[in-house]
This record gives structure tokens, C-alpha cells and sequence, in this order.
């Protein structure tokens, strides 16, 4: 195969239509998903494997995508593969597309679901919230059966990348965050215990998750832009550390609506607290290793995450 240099294979390219006005109005989804593969695996070989392809046929693939958007999108060096700017632009995008895709396939097939799905759920989001959905999912779907594993947001996205597990649901601090299928926004509230009282001159006792942890951050960002003076009294990597902290009145702490237990209640602007900014709660999953089963779990605990943000009960 013929290799070019950044500029010059962009220059060819744009040689190649000099003189006729070109209009992009379709991306095949087999390009997009040749692509999203490639870059979910880190190699052409593994996506030729995955999808039941030639390596040859699979480069390709990416060549056809990147002569239709006329731009390189990946660069190998050696063994490894590099995305350039084009190519970190088109994940996100290529990503939504085969999500949605795979919805409306999954929605019109008449097949019962059924394999092994392993999934990561967050313990510093709401662990009883989507364990909840997922007993739901699995009554309506008895040929499925479901693994969970419970960490940190950023320890989930570590397990996925290690195949470790099929879906992952965290926080996802920005929007091209390696394997982000979806998000959803979700607001924070600060969560004190029923009988908590708080002289606004005093200092505010926090309970959180270890760092790096978006919570803390949005907490310590929060109070810092309303110089309200703040501690650390207790630091737990389990949700429910955290709400039985609170429930003891040892601190306050930033949770989602769904986190709240009884004898906790939401702290208010009249008394003093300020607001925290939104979350993005995301759904992972690399899109060549996941089931029909996979995706429609997937895509039930992501509607249920909608709702939760939207205020709604699922």
C-alpha cells in the first residue's frame, strides 16, 4: 500500500477533485465502524479479526473513509496507530452514528436476547439505582445473564479498555473520552443529613470521594468561588461510605438526586450552599466486542440515566 506523507497525501487528495464541486451527503456506517474498531483496538489486525475481514480489506476501508472526507484520520507508526486532529474530530461523531444505528436494528429485531454481559457500574454515581434498572432488564430478558462489577468511574474505564468488562457507565470528564458511546447530564446536589444546621461563618465539613474525583472538584471549585472555608473530615471510595457519613452528621458531600437515601435531604441556597456544576454521565463500550444483549442493556441503562437527569422517575 502506498504511503504518504501527511501533507502530500492531502494535497493528492485534493488534486484528485480538482475542478469538481464535491457535496458529502452520506458516511457509509461500515466505514464509520471499520473505523471506530481500528481505533477502539489500537490496530488494524485486531479490527480485521473482529469484524471477520482481511487486514488488507480494513485499510481499505479507512483509505475509502478518509478519500470521502478528504483528510487523513490515521497515522501508524511502526505498530502503533495515531489519530490526528480529523480523526479525534470523527469519533465522536462515528460513535453517535453507530449508536444509533444499532438502537433502531436492536428495536426492529424480532429475536430474543441472550450471552453473558459483563458491566461496570459506578460506586461514586448511584450503584442501587442502575442495579435496579439492570434486575428490570434481566426479568424482561431471562436468556441474559449479567456480571457487575462496582469501582470507580475511572477504574471502570481502565477495565473496559482491558476487555475486562463489556459496558462501563461513569462519569466522563470530557466529551472525547476513549470509548464514549453516550452522555447524559446530570446536576448534583449537596446531600446533608435531615437534622443538619450550618452557621455560614463556620467551616463547611466535607465528606467525598478520593482524588482525582469530579465531585471533590466540583465541591472545592464551588465554595472556593464563594470563599467559603471548607475540611476534609472523611474520604471513602464507596457511595455508601460516603451517605453513611452524612446520615452520622460527620459532613456534607456533592451526590446525584438518585443517591439520596432517607434521612438525608438536599442542601439549599437559603442556607447557604452553593451551586455545583452538571455532570456527564457516559456510557463505554467498544462497539466491535459488544452483543446484540450488550447493546440492548446498554441502551435500556442509558435511557434510565436520561430520566434520573431529567428528574424522572424510571
Amino acid at each position: 500500500m502506498e504511503i504518504f506523507e501527511i501533507d502530500n497525501y492531502n494535497a493528492s487528495i485534493n488534486s484528485r477533485y480538482e475542478g469538481y464541486l464535491l457535496v458529502l451527503t452520506n458516511v457509509p456506517t461500515d466505514l464509520l465502524r471499520t473505523f471506530v474498531t481500528v481505533v477502539d483496538l489500537g490496530s488494524y489486525t485486531r479490527a480485521a479479526e473482529a469484524l471477520g475481514r482481511t487486514q488488507p480489506a480494513i485499510s481499505l476501508q479507512i483509505r475509502r473513509l478518509e478519500d470521502l472526507l478528504r483528510t487523513r484520520l490515521i497515522n501508524t507508526e511502526g505498530r502503533q496507530i495515531r489519530l490526528t486532529d480529523s480523526g479525534v474530530a470523527l469519533g465522536p461523531y462515528a460513535r453517535q452514528i453507530l449508536r444509533l444505528n444499532d438502537d433502531i436494528v436492536a428495536h426492529y429485531a424480532d429475536e430474543a436476547l441472550s450471552g453473558w454481559i459483563r458491566v461496570g457500574l459506578p460506586t461514586d454515581f448511584s450503584n442501587a439505582f442502575l442495579l435496579a434498572a439492570i434486575t428490570r432488564f434481566a426479568a424482561s430478558h431471562p436468556d441474559v445473564r449479567v456480571e457487575v462489577e462496582s469501582r470507580l468511574s475511572r477504574d471502570l474505564r481502565q477495565m473496559l479498555a482491558a476487555d475486562r468488562i463489556d459496558i462501563a457507565v461513569g462519569i466522563a470528564p470530557t466529551q472525547d473520552e476513549a470509548y464514549l458511546v453516550n452522555a447524559s447530564t446530570i446536576t448534583p446536589i449537596w446531600a446533608v443529613a435531615e437534622g443538619f444546621r450550618w452557621d455560614r461563618k463556620a467551616t463547611l465539613p466535607l465528606v467525598r470521594h478520593p482524588d482525582p474525583c469530579e465531585y471533590a472538584d466540583r465541591m472545592r471549585d464551588s465554595l472556593r468561588a464563594t470563599r467559603i472555608s471548607w475540611t476534609t473530615r472523611l474520604v471513602s471510595t464507596d457511595v455508601a461510605g460516603i451517605q453513611a457519613a452524612i446520615l452520622g452528621g460527620i459532613g456534607v458531600s456533592a451526590l446525584t438526586p438518585a443517591t439520596l437515601v432517607p434521612g438525608m435531604r438536599v442542601g439549599t441556597a437559603t442556607e447557604g450552599f452553593p451551586p455545583l456544576a452538571p455532570l456527564r454521565i457516559g456510557m463505554f463500550y467498544k462497539h466491535a466486542r459488544l452483543s446484540k444483549a450488550g447493546h440492548g442493556l446498554a441502551q435500556w441503562l442509558m435511557q434510565q440515566i436520561t430520566l434520573a437527569g431529567q428528574g424522572t422517575k424510571a
